[in-house]
């Protein structure tokens, strides 16, 4: 709230209760019967001051402004010696009733749900409602409603019996709400609602008991039980205060977080500290590490959850960057500041864990890539020995059969030579030319003849899709890396041909410095995915043996981008 609001505010209550004040000294009776009557409203709109300041964009602040202004001018309306300001001022007692009704069940993050808010308009309609059996009690000298029933017989009774049986169901639903909220609650979302739901259960249960005196049921108590429910309303807005101050001294744990998190700490110290400082058990760290994924401290993959559930997510960051995010209880949400303190003062500690965890996921990285590569490795190895049998192996057992009948017919001086010879000829060309295949395969010899952009671009001019290349200047590259690259194009385009049923392709290289960097992009039918024994898999692998990586985004209809970077220095 701005300091023109607050000034604004305070003459607008120094306004109502001076009107009051003054109108109690004309009628020659003394302001102090109005002093706790209005002290009540006070509290109610200094609390809502307070908490605005702390809490701007939550919907407490504005309710307990509402509740007070509303108490407030009630007191000062039913004073008045006029049957239509009694009569308005009758209303807004009950009025404030719903509104702070309204602020226990919305406390701390608003109505959550269709049945809440159901729920919370209920009081809102019985003050409508009940306008016309409202009354002064037994002030024989004040004004009368001007909507007034006789409460005693007639309609005017049953009307009455209808809206206090009304407002008994009501209060139930409220108080079984508010019952539940609190039986499934957390631990941390219990230390939230501390300050409001205990308090305003018991109310309602005062309330309650008052309700079924005032119905005629035997209870043993009578309905001047409903004082010391009325009495409790004084009480109301000193509790959120409290409870505001409770956040505020939860957050002086952080200075002991700080000097906990100082000196060496065990593994799985930094989450204990941080669940001890948030008051939050279930806790748990992830650890931003390259590619923007999220790992634990032993390096496993962690999928932060999504919005809207029983579990929140906040970012750490350092210098604009994340380095880590909290899982916590979604009720901590409802205290931002405090949240926020605790990861900024755990920012060092978990940049050091981080470091940690991200090595343990390369090495976790590492020990799979190397047992797929094995794995890949053997398969080609049998793949190598499959063709070298079925092909060159089977090709040159035929040139030698022909050979040897050439020579017998040759010793033996009759036959055809000549046709052995030559199937024998022909046997050979045919093991040679399977050779330099399986050779191809093995190393492609356009590299080292060529070079990098040249044997792009002849892969390119093979394409069945049109392809554009472009590419920085490249200077000399280790061999093992311009493999790795030539191998990422060919795969790339082999899967747009095979799949994309895209019309163009553009594949770009950079050099800057010590990374290279491709990218392969088309405008095909998207959803490529990085697939368990796929071929984006193996190269995957075989960039993360360089120290690189390779992404792959193919959203459905928006066309496949393949990138892979690797150092190159």
């Amino acid at each position: 709230m701005s300091a023109r609001g607050r000034w604004m505010l305070a003459v607008l209550v120094a306004a109502i209760v001076t009107t009051g004040i003054v109108t109690v000294l004309l009628r020659d009776k003394s302001p102090l019967a109005l002093a706790p009557l209005f002290s009540a409203g006070v509290l109610f709109v200094v609390a809502g001051v307070f908490v605005a300041e702390h809490r701007p964009d939550s919907v407490t602040p504005r309710l307990l402004i509402a509740t007070g202004l509303a108490w407030l001018t009630a007191q000062a309306l039913v004073v008045i010696p006029n049957a239509v300001a009694a009569t308005i001022g009758l209303a807004l007692l009950p009025l404030s009733l719903a509104l702070l009704a309204h602020l226990a069940l919305a406390f701390p993050s608003g109505l959550t749900s269709r049945t809440e808010r159901i729920i919370a308009s209920l009081p809102y309609a019985l003050v409508v409602v009940g306008v016309p059996v409202m009354e002064m009690g037994d002030c024989a000298d004040c004004p009368r409603n001007v909507f007034g029933l006789d409460i005693d017989q007639g309609l005017g009774r049953a009307w009455y019996v209808g809206l206090l049986a009304a407002t008994l169901i009501t209060a139930a639903c409220f108080l079984a709400v508010l019952v539940r909220r609190w039986r499934l609650g957390s631990k941390a979302a219990r230390r939230v609602l501390l300050p409001v739901v205990p308090g305003a259960c018991l109310f309602i249960v005062i309330y309650m008991v008052a309700l079924v005196s005032e119905l005629g049921l035997p209870t043993g108590l009578g309905p001047r039980w409903a004082l010391v429910a009325l009495a409790l309303l004084a009480v109301a807005p000193l509790v959120f205060l409290a409870g505001l101050l409770r956040a505020r001294l939860a957050r002086g744990h952080v200075g002991r977080l700080v000097v906990e998190l100082g000196g060496a700490s065990p593994a799985g110290a930094l989450r204990e500290a941080l669940a001890r400082a948030l008051g939050d058990p279930t806790v748990e760290v992830a650890y931003s590490v390259a590619g923007g994924r999220y790992v634990d401290a032993n390096g496993q993959p962690v999928e932060l959850p999504g919005g809207g559930g029983d579990r929140a997510v906040t970012l750490i960051e350092r210098s604009g960057s994340p380095i880590g995010a909290l899982i916590h209880d979604a009720a901590l949400g409802d205290d931002p500041a405090h949240v926020d303190a605790v990861c900024a003062a755990a920012g060092l500690a978990l940049e050091n864990e981080r470091l940690h965890a991200e090595v343990l996921a390369r090495l976790e990285e590492v020990h799979t890539s190397r047992a797929r590569i094995v794995g890949a490795a053997d398969a080609e190895r049998r793949r190598v020995e499959r063709n070298l049998h079925d092909g060159a192996q089977q090709r040159l057992v035929s040139v030698s059969l022909a050979v040897g009948m050439a020579r017998s017919k040759l010793v033996s001086g009759n036959g055809d030579v000549d046709g052995w010879l030559t199937q024998a000829s022909t046997e050979a060309a045919a093991a040679i030319q399977e050779l330099r295949e399986l050779a191809r395969g093995l190393h492609p010899s356009i590299l080292s003849e060529v070079g990098l952009v040249a044997a792009v671009e002849s892969i390119a001019d093979r394409s069945p899709v049109p392809v554009i290349v472009s590419a920085t200047t490249i200077e000399a590259l280790p061999a093992p890396v311009e493999v790795a690259v030539y191998y990422v194009v060919a795969e790339a385009l082999t899967n747009v041909a095979k799949y994309s049923g895209a019309s163009s392709v553009d594949v770009r290289i950079e050099h800057d410095g010590d990374r290279l960097r491709v990218e392969v992009a088309d405008n095909g039918v998207g959803g490529a995915k990085v697939r368990p024994g796929s071929g984006l898999e193996g190269l995957a692998d075989r960039l993360a043996a360089l120290d690189g990586r390779l992404k792959v985004d193919s959203s459905p209809g928006a066309g496949t981008r393949v990138r892979a970077e690797l150092p190159c220095g």
